[in-house]
Parts: C-alpha cells; sequence; structure tokens
C-alpha cells in the first residue's frame, strides 16, 4: 500500500534520501570523474559515483561499488549498481550498454523487450505442450496395462487362456 504525502512532505524526503545517498559516496574517484563526464552528454542528470567503505544502513548503495545516480525531477533518485553476477567491476562499456538496454524511450528496446517476451511465451507454451503429452502418453500406458490382453514372455508364469488358468485335462 503506498501512501499519499503532501507535495511538500514528499520532496523534504527526497531531499533527505538525496543527502543521505550523497553523504555515503565520493566523487572524487578519478575513475567515476570519468564516467561522469561521459555520461553528462548522455543526460545531465546522471553521475557516477564510489560508495564509501562504510555506509549507512538502509540505503540502496552497496559498500565500495561503482554506482550510476540519476536526479529525477519530481521523484527520488535512481541508484544503480555497477557489478557484475553481483560482483565488484570496475566500471566499463557494460555501464552504457545497461543505459541503452534500460532506455523505454528508444523503440529499438521496446522491440526487443517484445521480442524476449515472446521467446518466453513460446518457450512456456512448448514446454505446456510436453507436459500434456506426457501426461496423455502416462495415461495411455495405464489404459492399455489395465484392459489389453498380454503375453507374458516369462516362463516362471506361463501364459494360459483365461484368468482361471489351464484347463482341465
Amino acid at each position: 500500500m503506498t501512501l499519499y504525502l503532501p507535495e511538500h512532505v514528499a520532496e523534504a524526503e527526497r531531499q533527505r534520501f538525496e543527502a543521505a545517498i550523497l553523504r555515503n559516496v565520493t566523487v572524487e574517484d578519478q575513475r567515476a570523474r570519468d564516467f561522469t563526464e561521459v555520461l553528462q552528454q548522455i543526460n545531465p542528470d546522471l553521475f557516477m559515483v564510489k560508495a564509501k567503505d562504510e555506509i549507512e544502513a538502509g540505503l540502496p548503495l552497496r559498500a565500495g561499488f561503482y554506482h550510476v545516480l540519476k536526479r529525477n525531477h519530481g521523484a527520488p533518485m535512481t541508484v544503480a549498481t555497477v557489478h557484475e553476477n553481483d560482483r565488484y567491476v570496475e566500471p566499463d562499456s557494460r555501464v552504457f550498454e545497461r543505459l541503452a538496454a534500460g532506455n523505454m524511450t528508444q523503440r529499438r528496446v521496446m522491440d526487443t523487450i517484445a521480442e524476449q517476451d515472446r521467446i518466453v511465451e513460446r518457450a512456456v507454451a512448448a514446454e505446456n505442450e510436453r507436459a500434456r503429452d506426457e501426461r496423455h502418453a502416462e495415461l495411455r500406458d495405464r489404459a492399455n496395462a489395465a484392459w489389453r490382453t498380454s503375453v507374458s514372455l516369462d516362463r516362471t508364469r506361463p501364459w494360459t487362456q483365461n484368468e482361471h488358468g489351464r484347463r482341465a485335462r
């Protein structure tokens, strides 16, 4: 459940959140400064920082990791951690690839997401069909075992014409 806050209270919360983020990061890292220059050519609200080794609890930061921050007008700051499979990595071109992949204003990105959704839907449908076919084969085997006559090729129990065994001679 979301809580509606008056605009002045929401703005105060956003400022408090942004101040807490900025207290726990450093912009003095040379690599972060270099990336910030390039990021601000893409969008002036983007910048890169490095989180301090000790950070306050409750913030979306990972100690010692690089983060891309975006100031959102009228909304809380966006924090994106730079990592590879949850492991620390130095920032490189993957930062720009990730930003491009998340840009929902470009038709190319939306088409890629839609295509991925279609691939997942086809895979789920194929899996459901395979499971259904397996269930049908299992039921067919059970019905055949219960109602069809079969001849045992095992000599421990010889075959007889009827269920009562051999005819008396």
